[in-house]
């Protein structure tokens, strides 16, 4: 959901009118569906080229890459990705090259 969607969300649930005994059972039901979602989450079988990695250089690989693939699931590789010297794109660097430019106009009356 994104973030503006989420505000309307929000923004509809405080315009209801909820008494303290609503707000708990919403507030439990949302907990609960977090909780088990983390559950559920964790609970996914490894790939073996993930099992592989030692357990101290392990993240989830899909929080870097929506492929998940397993080489982002190591902090090495992910670390060494980020040290790298970011490319400048093309249209950047002609961007910084330009002068801006005036243009005067004189009307003669």
């Amino acid at each position: 959901m994104t973030a503006v969607g989420m505000n309307n969300l929000w923004n509809y649930i405080q315009g209801l009118s909820l008494s303290a005994k609503n707000q708990a059972w919403l507030a439990a039901r949302l907990t609960e569906a977090s909780l088990h979602q983390k559950t559920k989450n964790k609970k996914k079988k490894l790939s073996k080229e993930i099992e592989a990695i030692p357990e101290e250089y392990r993240c989830d690989p899909y929080e870097i890459s929506p492929s998940g693939d397993p080489f982002f699931a190591d902090k090495r590789n992910v670390e060494e990705l980020r040290s790298l010297p970011q490319p400048r794109l093309y249209h950047e660097e002609i961007r910084a090259e330009r002068e801006p430019q005036r243009i005067v106009i004189l009307c003669a009356l």
